[in-house]
């Protein structure tokens, strides 16, 4: 029944995807692009198909909390692999049937978990509707469409254990909340868009690539060269906006539309400002950047999106690795941004004085953190993903490294993998080897599932009978 269960709601997932391509679909329709509507109406199909077959086969029940971690793996697992079915028919990579299905899934999984890491040799080669339907796979990914589309599936009192598993207060009214987030992100891009057209900027297209890539602190550019475009008024800051509004909380921003003014003053996102001032500081004074180099820069980095017009290969050690720092931090919790999260980096500081002072006191101390009191067992939780993404990074930069890789570079490509970000050194791209592609992709998804969510998957671990 469990399994059942869990491939119900993987179904609703899938037909929900589905629909979501007709987008791109209809676009290949308005440029007479035969290859490439196949190619997308293949992969709505299979989605959609799917998704009925388990909806048709199995009972909808509620999930327990290794489930819903289950749910959350096996959903971003198949989107890449249905979603690289586009790229596959049209053969990005140009090679063999091995480096096809690689190349093709390196993409897929790169878009749906908003990392922006590409393979394509040249994206003037691509069909346009298929570059729209890879902005689009950062968007679905990026506003956490598992979440939402479940929110609107199941009751409330069904979504706890669910909420529970990414972290969420179960507290929140999620239906509600939800529908808001959906609306201020369509608000977002619609205002965006038509302050971009109102500037001059008429590549409707590649516009709405560029705000889905902001929004969802994707990264993915619908053009080979971004340098002349992002430094262009309004499109540089326009971009800048996007990532900073991706990388912010969810549930805060949605508080400001109700009025809720003092909560965002005391939420991580003030947090998340004073270290982006600081930072963009550091990096003009300390490396010599311009003033909007440092700003484009540091806020790419902060919120994971990964856009860069500078070669970061010519970046020196140092400030690769502040960058290194910066991607690792991320953005806020309940965003579309990556990273270890700005809560859990506070609580690294606040749990070190914790343990300074029962140590000297033998007294139990709280941590409180944005009016929130935190338990030790939660303390532990958030201690233990830190712990386990350090070790994935320091890991993988050693295999990275055996291939011949700069031990810095590879250190930078291994975070920027798994916190989702995309900005690289030059590590990535079309002649990487084969095996180390297989690598980026798995820390591309553990990193937007989060590691321990694969640990209790795979847990021997047996629930209470009541969950």
């Amino acid at each position: 029944m469990r399994l059942k269960a869990l491939l119900s709601n993987m179904g609703f997932v899938l037909q929900m995807s589905g629909i979501f391509i007709i987008l791109p679909i209809i676009l290949s329709f308005i440029d007479n692009d035969m290859v490439a509507t196949v190619a997308l109406f293949v992969a709505a199909i299979v989605f959609l198909a799917l998704g009925f077959l388990l909806n048709a086969l199995c009972e909808r029940k509620e999930l327990s909390y290794k489930q819903s971690c289950a749910l959350i793996i096996l959903v971003f697992v198949l989107l890449s692999i249905i979603g690289a079915i586009p790229y596959m028919y049209i053969n990005i990579s140009q090679g063999d049937f091995i480096s096809n299905i690689t190349d093709s899934l390196f993409e897929s999984a790169s878009g749906f978990t908003t990392t922006g890491f590409s393979v394509i040799p040249d994206l003037s080669t691509i069909p346009r509707s298929i570059i729209f339907y890879r902005a689009l796979t950062q968007f679905i990914g990026g506003i956490g469409i598992v979440l939402v589309l479940l929110a609107f599936f199941y009751p409330e009192a069904k979504l706890k254990e669910f909420f529970r598993s990414m972290g969420f207060s179960q507290k929140q009214k999620i239906k509600r909340t939800f529908l808001l987030i959906l609306l201020i992100y369509v608000s977002y891009t619609l205002v965006m868009i038509f302050i971009g057209l109102l500037f001059g900027y008429h590549d409707v297209i590649n516009l709405v690539s560029f705000i889905f890539s902001a929004l969802s602190t994707g990264g993915f550019a619908p053009i080979n060269d971004i340098s002349t475009t992002v430094t262009q008024f309004p499109i540089n800051y326009i971009l800048i906006l996007g990532m900073i509004l991706g990388a912010c909380n969810f549930l805060v921003l949605a508080g400001l539309f109700k009025g809720k003014i003092k909560e965002f003053f005391k939420s991580e996102i003030t947090v998340f400002f004073i270290l982006l001032i600081v930072s963009v500081i550091f990096v003009i004074f300390a490396f010599n950047l311009s003033v909007f180099d440092a700003l484009f820069n540091v806020a790419s980095a902060m919120t994971t999106t990964g856009f860069s017009y500078l070669s970061i290969a010519n970046f020196s050690d140092g400030l690769k690795l502040f960058l290194v720092f910066l991607m690792f931090v991320g953005g806020a919790s309940f965003s579309t941004a990556g990273g270890i999260k700005i809560y859990r980096f506070l609580l690294l500081f606040k749990a070190t004085k914790k343990v300074i002072t029962e140590s000297i006191t033998g007294k139990y101390t709280p941590i409180t953190l944005f009016g929130k009191e935190y338990s030790n067992p939660e303390i532990i939780h958030s201690m233990v993903l830190v712990v386990l993404m350090i070790g994935f990074v320091f890991g993988s930069a050693f295999v990275i490294v055996f291939y011949g890789f700069q031990p810095v570079d590879a250190l930078f490509e291994a975070t920027s993998a798994i916190t989702c970000t995309g900005l690289s050194t030059g590590i990535v791209g079309p002649s990487l080897a084969l095996e180390l592609k297989c690598l980026f992709i798995f820390l591309m998804i553990l990193g937007r599932v989060e590691i321990l969510a694969l640990f209790i998957m795979f847990s021997r671990t047996k629930e209470p009978k009541n969950s």
